[in-house]
């Protein structure tokens, strides 16, 4: 089936398509994104909690753009869509042209909602707001982030990452810090996942144990994923992981031992990831995370230690437009953000002991 809107005509994608996945998302504008990809669509199906769908949008005299969509089903309601970090376009009337094919797809095949997450800059919020998309909670993790340019030689990449950076780089060096790129063993997970407990403290919610494993293990099966440690004398000191797709690599998880003695491991093992995505052909690293642009000097926000230490490798931080609803069917809409959310989030914090149902 495929359903038009405007020029564009948005289908379902055949099963050459398919295979193919991750080719056709790079080729998307700004070089694809990780988390349209086919390992984190197919990371969600086997969760049992999505169905995916792979929609290739075709537009008259320029080249298609591919469309990962996490599905969810409510019963009495239909289903909603979600494009993670989606869908790519070279500007808001490219994202809405693409969008609005997506979601006449979406509501031929019985959708209340398509929920968008356009890379797209911040100034560009009010374009979506007037085509009838309302604000809406963030699923991808960075609607604020920091990119680094990984083009070129290594010595290149070096010289261009912030001197603080490069100071804290050179100084774990010598007081015998070495970062690895390790296999994602359960063992290896298991340490990781300590690092990350470690550093949560209740500050954020973390996901549990398998969850993690299964993420990093599938990623790595796939090529598109790297666990990192960094040691000291033998011991431990930070974990990272970080996955690739096309011409952009991302930071997703990491977390350092609080001692002292381990100054400078969040930016050597940082370093190494740059170097792995580099080594893959990579031209930007996304460090995954940062405060809003009007707020990076705010030691309020709860992300303003997390920035600073990313801003030490690259200076700007890019806000995009946010993420945002466009309501498909409005009784059913109305139905979702009244009481289905809630119902749902507080059935699977009961049942999973897990607040992303």
């Amino acid at each position: 089936m495929s359903t038009a809107s405007g020029g564009a005509t948005a289908r379902l994608a055949t099963a050459d398509e398919r295979a193919s996945w991750d080719a056709l998302i790079a080729a998307n504008p700004g070089g694809g994104e990780v988390w349209q990809g086919a390992e984190y669509l197919a990371l969600k199906r086997a969760e049992g909690r999505y169905l995916e769908r792979f929609v290739v949008v075709e537009r008259p005299g320029r080249s298609a753009v591919a469309v990962g969509v996490l599905a969810k089903r409510v019963p009495l309601v239909g289903e909603w869509w979600h494009a993670p970090a989606g869908p790519a376009g070279e500007s808001a009337a490219d994202v809405l042209e693409v969008a609005a094919a997506v979601a006449a797809l979406a509501r031929s095949r019985g959708a209340f909602l398509l929920k968008i997450e356009p890379r797209t800059g911040i100034e560009t919020a009010a374009a979506y707001r007037a085509a009838g998309y309302r604000d809406t909670v963030r699923v991808i993790p960075n609607p604020s982030t920091i990119l680094v340019d990984v083009s070129g030689t290594e010595d290149e990449v070096f010289k261009r990452i912030g001197k603080k950076a490069r100071n804290s780089i050179n100084r774990a060096k010598r007081d015998g810090i070495v970062a690895t790129r390790v296999p994602a063993t359960t063992e290896n997970c298991a340490a990781l996942y300590r690092l990350l407990q470690e550093t949560a403290e209740g500050r954020f919610v973390l996901r549990s144990e398998r969850y993690y494993r299964e993420f990093w293990q599938q990623f790595e099966r796939a090529g598109a994923g790297q666990l990192f440690f960094a040691h000291r004398d033998g011991e431990l000191v930070a974990g990272a992981f970080a996955m690739g797709l096309g011409e952009k690599t991302t930071y997703k998880d990491g977390a350092s031992v609080r001692a002292k003695t381990a100054y400078g491991a969040s930016h050597a093992l940082q370093w190494e990831v740059i170097r792995w995505a580099n080594e893959r052909g990579a031209l930007t690293h996304d460090l995954c995370g940062a405060p809003p642009a009007a707020r990076v000097d705010d030691r309020e926000h709860p992300l303003f230690g997390v920035g600073q230490f990313k801003r030490s490798f690259a200076p700007d931080i890019t806000d995009y437009a946010g993420a945002f609803d466009l309501p498909l069917k409005p009784w059913a809409y109305g139905f979702w953000v009244k009481l289905g959310d809630r119902i749902a989030r507080r059935m699977s914090l009961a049942i999973r002991k897990d607040p992303y149902y």
